[in-house]
């Protein structure tokens, strides 16, 4: 079965980001450990104007005791996905899964949390085919 989130995962395990999904990246606001971690969540799109296609919304989050690093692999993330010369960009996550994705934000801190560990968020729209 493919869906959204393994499917970048499995992009940026390519791009040697991350290491694999359960490992370091996790779905939705990840667990409470390990303390230096990625989390994926999908929440509510659009309609798309595109046949067969949707519009989904994702929040990637990055998890870390040290700021500077937590910064660093945020915006590794990003720029991954996107780049500030287009203002959207198509990637081929997978060989059953394209995207055309659009920033909505750029990285930010938003947060330490109650263990003191830094979050980094940045948001984005990827128009894609639905899960499989």
């Amino acid at each position: 079965m493919s869906d959204l989130i393994t499917d970048l995962t499995a992009y940026w395990v390519t791009k040697s980001l991350v290491t694999a999904f359960g490992t370091d990246v996790f779905g939705d606001l990840g667990p409470d450990s390990p303390d230096n971690c990625i989390a994926i969540k999908e929440y509510l799109g659009e309609v798309s104007f595109i046949n067969n296609a949707l519009n989904r919304s994702i929040q990637v989050r990055v998890r870390n005791t040290v700021r500077a690093t937590a910064k660093s692999k945020i915006i590794a993330l990003y720029n991954s996905v996107y780049k500030p010369e287009s203002e959207t960009r198509k990637i081929d996550f997978t060989a059953t899964r394209w995207g055309i994705v659009k920033s909505r934000n750029y990285p930010f801190q938003l947060e330490r949390d109650e263990n003191k560990r830094f979050i980094f968020v940045f948001n984005m729209g990827i128009v894609t085919i639905g899960d499989s």
